[in-house]
């Protein structure tokens, strides 16, 4: 099988690493060969690994090539490379790509056009790196009604809250991610890490699969990580809990729910301990229950071995068609469960002056809309000014939004209210 690489960046240089290191590994597995037929990139790749492989700066002329059975698009972004693929599908080739915004936003007619021209478009490196996420969800829980996963599938925004948790409060956030800048875990505009829109579009896809929809990128609610203070952390620990950044998809009901936001998770639950740039997700299906697949998320290797898998799959026939598991005949779209009406556990921290029937008000407030009590401390902050910290059992998020409201015009609250969500 002969292939086209378009874009020479890291994951570009992973594959090729791979394919050549591993080259009769590969063939010996499959019994045929993967040959790299054409690098096509904007600029010359300088790369020692690229010497001897042609090279076009004319990147969608591989789609007309005969020497060229297979497209793998690395390039990035949503509009060259959605021409490309585009065009390589119409001309009757398959195409392996890691560009998961590009899926999660146009995946639904793209996939269209691929059962359309009988070829493939695989994707199992769009979502958490060398983790074969896509491949367990497609195939090894082919046979499980998936109740819902829950993962965390940004490195950058785990490695920034597993430093501030170690850290304690003598680092702000800004300071650890300037860090994660300098280790070159964090771009230089980080907004798409930090502020939960990557995780949504890994979300978006792994929710398609897992419950059998159409891509719904713009149904999932979105909330970063930029607005969590150091003092959140240390509540944390004190009450038993990490700070994770999860993306969570559930089907209650006929109901579907899909959100990224950081959450209280247990200290001892499983994806407390996935720590740094490490990545996870965390399946229940009804069959066979509760399934962690974890690793490296990111990086020239990971990600090149992701490509690498779904390249084997179609040198050795066994891909699906050219949708979300082959599926995409039988797609319709449940409803979404309205944001207000999504029910969960809420950690609260209410900065208050100090003064007599503070406590009693703030619980008042709570009591009147019957959101009940699993955990509450007050801590001392500065002469006469202190932290209400509250974790509540599990209520609507319309009822504790109201509750906030009410409590941030109350005279004795000194600042915003803080809250997050409780993942069990």
């Amino acid at each position: 099988m002969k292939i086209a690489i378009c874009g020479a960046g890291t994951v570009g240089r992973g594959v090729t690493q791979i394919l050549q290191d591993n080259q009769a590994l590969i063939t010996a597995r499959t019994g045929k060969a993967i040959e790299i037929t054409v690098v096509a990139s904007r600029s010359v790749p300088t790369d020692e690994i690229f010497k001897d492989i042609a090279y076009t700066a004319d990147i969608g002329s591989v789609c007309a090539r005969q020497d060229v059975d297979v497209v793998v698009e690395l390039m990035g972004g949503t509009t060259d490379a959605k021409v490309l693929i585009e065009t390589a599908l119409s001309a009757g080739k398959s195409v392996v790509t890691a560009n998961k915004a590009l899926i999660a936003e146009h995946g639904d007619a793209l996939f269209a056009l691929a059962t359309k021209h009988e070829v493939a478009l695989l994707y199992e490196a769009a979502v958490a790196g060398s983790i074969p996420i896509i491949k367990v969800i497609k195939e090894s829980l082919a046979g499980n009604q998936v109740a819902w996963l829950a993962g965390i599938i940004n490195g950058t925004a785990n490695f920034i809250l597993t430093e501030m948790a170690a850290s304690g409060p003598t680092r702000t956030f800004d300071e650890v991610l300037q860090e994660a800048q300098t280790l070159g875990y964090a771009e230089a505009d980080p907004t798409f890490d930090i502020e939960g829109i990557d995780a949504a579009h890994k979300l978006t896809i792994l929710s398609a699969l897992a419950f059998d929809q159409p891509l719904m990128l713009a149904h999932v609610q979105i909330e970063g990580i930029s607005s969590l203070d150091s003092v959140d952390f240390k509540f944390a620990r004190e009450l038993g809990f990490k700070i994770k950044h999860l993306g969570i998809a559930r089907c209650q009901n006929g109901q579907l729910e899909m959100a990224v936001h950081p959450s209280f998770v247990p200290a001892t639950a499983i994806l407390s301990q996935i720590d740094g740039v490490q990545n996870a997700v965390l399946v229940c299906g009804d069959a066979a229950g509760e399934i962690l697949c974890a690793g490296a998320g990111a990086g020239a290797g990971p990600t090149g071995s992701a490509v690498v898998s779904d390249l084997i799959d179609l040198v050795q026939g066994t891909s699906s068609s050219g949708s979300l598991g082959g599926r995409s005949s039988a797609l319709k779209a449940l409803p979404v469960r309205p944001a207000a009406e999504v029910v969960s556990g809420y950690y609260l921290r209410i900065s208050v002056e100090d003064q007599p029937g503070v406590m009693s008000a703030v619980t008042s407030i709570l009591a009147r809309r019957t959101i009940s009590l699993d955990k509450i401390l007050q801590e001392d902050i500065a002469p006469n000014r202190s932290f209400i910290v509250l974790v509540t059992d599990p209520i609507q998020h319309g009822v504790i939004s109201d509750a906030i409201n009410e409590l941030q015009e109350m005279t004795s609250v000194i600042a915003p209210v803080q809250s997050i969500r409780v993942f069990r």
